[in-house]
C-alpha cells in the first residue's frame, strides 16, 4: 500500500476534516473520527449549530463523483449548547482524551463576524488561544474563508492587512502552537494572501473557495429556506488547484491544505498534484457523512497504488510538470493534436446529424449525401470532435497528449 504519512503535517494522511456542522462539539468530532482523517477542525465557539446543506442536483451525483454544488442551509438552525470559553475547552479535552491519538485536533478561533461587530475582538480571540493550548490542542486555525469574508469586510478594511496582523497576533500569544491560516479565494489576490501568511509565520495556509451565491430554481419559489452564501462544488476545483499551483510556481514554500468541492477521491489527488500537501473534507463530511469519506480516503489510496505512487512526496506536486511547461513545449503538444486533429477522417459512425458543421469556422467539414466529408480548409482547430455523439470524428488524444512528455523523459511521480 501507498505510504499517505504528510511530514509537513506530522499527519497519517492528507486528508483534513474542516470546521463544519461534521465538527460541532466533541460527540460530532468524535463521530467524524471513525473516518480516520489526519486533522479535524473543531468548529468556532460561539458558531452556533444545526442547519442541514444543499446537495445539487442531488445527492446521487456527489455519491456517484459527478459535478455537484453545495450550499447553505436547508434545516434547523439552533443555538450551540455550548456557552462559555471554559465549557468549550473542556470538550477540547474530551476529544483528546477519547480520539484516536494519531489524529490530529485543530481549533478553528476568530469569524469575521466578530470583527464586524467591535468590541474586544482581539483580546477573545488571543484569550480563545491560549485556553486552547492549555485544554490541549494541536494546532490553531484562523478562519478567514467563511463566506463572502473578503468582499465583506474589504469594504471596511483591508483583507490582507487583517490576515497579517491577526496571524501574527496569534503568533505572539501561542508561539509554541502551529497557526493555520484557512483562506479566501473569492474577491481578493490569493496569491498575495498565501505570501502574507508564509511571512507572517504561519505554518500554513489553506485556500478554500466559498462564496456567496444566489443558487434558485427557475420556479424560484421552490428554493432551498436560504438561497444565498456558502456557495461551493467541484466547480470550485481549478480555482483553487490554480492558487496552489500558482503559489508553488512562485517559489511559496508554505505546506498547503487546499479546499474547495472535493466530493470525491479525484479531486483531492488534483488538489495534491498541484501542490498541496494536505485537503480539506468539508462539504463531504456534513453531506456525506463518516461512511463516505472513509470510503474516499481509501479510494484516494488505491489510485495511488493503482498508479504508481508510492508516497505523498511523489504525488505532491506531480501535476506542476504540466502547469509549469515552457510555451514552446505547450506548442509541441498542441500542434500534436492538431495535427491528429487535421489528418483523422470521419468514420461510419457518422449519423449525419451536422453538428460538426455547425460548429467549424473554417469550412474545414461539410455534409455530403447526409454524411459529413472534412475538406482541405480543415485547420485541426477540434471543435467537431468535441460535439461528434457518436465517436466519428475521434483521436486517441490522451495517448497523443502524453507521448510528448514520454519522448522529453517527463514522468509521474518521481519523488521529490
Amino acid at each position: 500500500m501507498a505510504d499517505l504519512y504528510v511530514k509537513e503535517f506530522d499527519m497519517i494522511n492528507p486528508f483534513v476534516v474542516a470546521s463544519s456542522p461534521a465538527t460541532q462539539g466533541a460527540k460530532n468530532v468524535l463521530k467524524t473520527a471513525a473516518m480516520r482523517p489526519g486533522a479535524i477542525v473543531l468548529r468556532n465557539f460561539g458558531h452556533g449549530a444545526g442547519g442541514g446543506s444543499y446537495i445539487g442536483p442531488d445527492s446521487s451525483a456527489m455519491f456517484s463523483g459527478k459535478m455537484s454544488v453545495h450550499s447553505h442551509a436547508v434545516g434547523r438552525q439552533i443555538k450551540d449548547s455550548i456557552n462559555t470559553l471554559e465549557q468549550y475547552c473542556e470538550e477540547v479535552e474530551t476529544i483528546k482524551k477519547e480520539m484516536d491519538q494519531d489524529i490530529k485536533l485543530w481549533v478553528s478561533v476568530g469569524h469575521y463576524s466578530d470583527i464586524s461587530g467591535g468590541g474586544s475582538w482581539e483580546k477573545d480571540w488571543v484569550n480563545q488561544a491560549k485556553e486552547l493550548k492549555r485544554a490541549g490542542a494541536d494546532a490553531i486555525e484562523l478562519h478567514f474563508n467563511t463566506p463572502g469574508v473578503a468582499v465583506a469586510k474589504d469594504r471596511i478594511y483591508d483583507y490582507h492587512q487583517l490576515l497579517r496582523h491577526c496571524i501574527e497576533l496569534m503568533k505572539k500569544a501561542v508561539p509554541d502552537i502551529p497557526i493555520m491560516a484557512k483562506l479566501a479565494i473569492e474577491s481578493c489576490d490569493v496569491l498575495t494572501s498565501i505570501r502574507i501568511a508564509q511571512a507572517a509565520g504561519a505554518a500554513a495556509a489553506g485556500p478554500t473557495a466559498r462564496w456567496k451565491g444566489f443558487c434558485f430554481d427557475l420556479d424560484w419559489r421552490t428554493t432551498q429556506a436560504r438561497p444565498g452564501a456558502g456557495y461551493g462544488g467541484t466547480q470550485a476545483t481549478p480555482l483553487v488547484c490554480y492558487a496552489l499551483a500558482e503559489a508553488r510556481t512562485n517559489g511559496l514554500t508554505i505546506p498547503m491544505y487546499g479546499g474547495g468541492g472535493v466530493f470525491s477521491y479525484d479531486q483531492a489527488v488534483r488538489m495534491v498534484m498541484a501542490g498541496s500537501q494536505a485537503v480539506q473534507l468539508g462539504a463531504a463530511a456534513c453531506a456525506g457523512g463518516v461512511g463516505y469519506c472513509a470510503k474516499l480516503i481509501r479510494d484516494f489510496d488505491r489510485f495511488m497504488d493503482e498508479n504508481g505512487y508510492e508516497n505523498m512526496d511523489s504525488l505532491c506536486g506531480d501535476a506542476l510538470k504540466l502547469f509549469q511547461m515552457e510555451p514552446s513545449f505547450a506548442l509541441e503538444r498542441q500542434n500534436r493534436l492538431a495535427d491528429a486533429y487535421q489528418q483523422a477522417q470521419v468514420k461510419e459512425k457518422c449519423i449525419g446529424c451536422g453538428r460538426c458543421v455547425d460548429v467549424c469556422w473554417h469550412q474545414g467539414i461539410e455534409m455530403k449525401e447526409k454524411a459529413a466529408v472534412k475538406t482541405d480548409k480543415c485547420i485541426g482547430c477540434g471543435y467537431c470532435f468535441q460535439v461528434c455523439p457518436t465517436g466519428a470524428l475521434s483521436v486517441e488524444k490522451e495517448k497523443i497528449l502524453a507521448s510528448v512528455f514520454e519522448e522529453h523523459g517527463i514522468q509521474r511521480g518521481v519523488a521529490k
